[in-house]
């Protein structure tokens, strides 16, 4: 099973030097891509819940949290100039934040420039307050993500592109550079609801599902390669992003685990269908800690 880690591009641990210091860390130790996250804006006053929260009594949570964020194809854009191999990730893209044409041209322009390093998490977003400060509607919110899509990945495909959908209509038009990856980057549909997972089947290269447990994972993972079957279509990536924690260390710092229990877990991640796995860092208190938590990670999942 191949994995990636998860950097900070928001929090107060999130900043250039930070994130270029993990990075290269990460591409020395052999991990296989980085991830980020996205968020634009941090609305106030908000009443939505997060969809995987796992609390018995989920509420809204302090979008404090989000205020200080950096835009996730620029801040892979900044640390693709510091790599040479590890591919680059979000986790996830909400795509109908912004219009696809612009997204199409800043994704294959980063591909391009990368190396064909690019890997799109992609979903249909949450928190209708963001988009409400976006001047999106938060209603049929799917459907114009599986058009954006569309017009994406026509723009992708060089040469003349057009589209003509319910939510966006594009006259014919040329653009290059194309991505360096053919016909695109992997595009991975985020999220845990059967809808999600259907429109993995039908339009995905993958499916990306967010913190579920081997067992919640195993019938998914069965029911995503039936789906994609029944469309005719290849067997897909099965991917997760989950919080990972080992052991830290001494000298007085918290103790997380073990690497024994992180490889059984990794291990029953795979009996079940997992193909790929973004770990989340545990929390830590500077930049040195977030180093440790890598190697910690990197070694367990690759031990």
């Amino acid at each position: 099973m191949r994995f990636g880690i998860a950097l900070p591009n928001y929090g107060p641990l999130a900043g250039p030097e930070t994130l270029v210091r993990l990075v290269r860390h990460a591409e020395a130790l052999g991990v296989d891509s980085v991830w980020v996250s996205d968020h634009l804006v941090a609305p106030v006053g908000v009443r939505s819940i997060y969809p995987y929260d796992r609390r018995p009594d989920p509420k809204p949570g302090d979008m404090g949290v989000i205020e200080r964020f950096f835009e996730p194809l620029t801040t892979l854009a900044f640390l693709a100039g510091h790599t040479a191999r590890v591919r680059l990730g979000v986790s996830a893209y909400v795509v109908p934040y912004r219009n696809p044409v612009v997204s199409a041209k800043i994704v294959a322009t980063l591909d391009a420039l990368s190396g064909g390093r690019v890997v799109l998490a992609v979903g249909t977003g949450w928190l209708r307050e963001e988009f409400a400060a976006l001047d999106v509607p938060f209603a049929a919110r799917g459907a114009r993500t599986e058009e954006y899509l569309a017009v994406m990945r026509a723009l992708w495909a060089g040469g003349e592109a057009l589209f003509d959908g319910a939510h966006y209509r594009l006259p014919p038009v040329r653009t290059a550079p194309t991505p360096a990856q053919r016909p695109g980057p992997p595009v991975w549909i985020a999220g845990n609801s059967a809808r999600a997972l259907e429109r993995a089947a039908r339009i995905g290269d993958g499916w990306h599902a967010i913190d579920l447990t081997a067992d919640e994972l195993a019938p998914l993972a069965a029911r995503l390669r039936e789906r994609a079957a029944a469309h005719g279509r290849a067997p897909l990536t099965v991917s997760l992003r989950k919080g990972v924690v080992v052991r830290a260390g001494a000298g007085g710092r918290p103790l997380y685990g073990d690497r024994d229990a992180v490889r059984r877990d990794r291990d029953a991640y795979a009996a079940a269908g997992l193909d790929y796995l973004v770990a989340n860092l545990r929390q830590a208190d500077g930049p040195d800690a977030l180093v440790d938590a890598m190697v910690a990670v990197a070694g367990a999942l690759a031990g």
